[in-house]
């Protein structure tokens, strides 16, 4: 299964996603129209109120990745970066940190 699938499955939890948002300066009603999903849809999966489905996460996802947004996964091998995060989406991508 290639990567993009893999990470298309992935369902995003509300916090990354409002970490992602907030890196962007985007509104929620932003976020929302640009992932075409409700403001309230997404207010619901960032409290934690609604799981997403996996569409809808794709949708988020694919919205905030446009935008340059790359999502990081727990690492917990001893390497720098600890924890699952979200960054500016680098020119030249760092193969040493697992992407989700």
């Amino acid at each position: 299964m290639s990567r993009s699938l893999i990470a298309m499955d992935t369902i995003l939890p509300g916090d990354l996603i409002r970490a992602a948002r907030a890196l962007l300066g985007w509104s929620q009603e932003k976020l929302a129209s640009e992932s075409g999903i409700t403001t309230k849809s997404l207010r619901d999966i960032e409290l934690g109120t609604r799981r997403p489905t996996s569409k809808t996460s794709g949708q988020i996802r694919q919205a905030l990745e446009a935008a340059k947004i790359q999502f990081i996964a727990a690492n917990d091998d001893g390497s720098e970066i600890v924890g699952a995060g979200v960054r500016w989406k680098p020119d030249r991508p760092n193969m040493t940190i697992k992407i989700i």
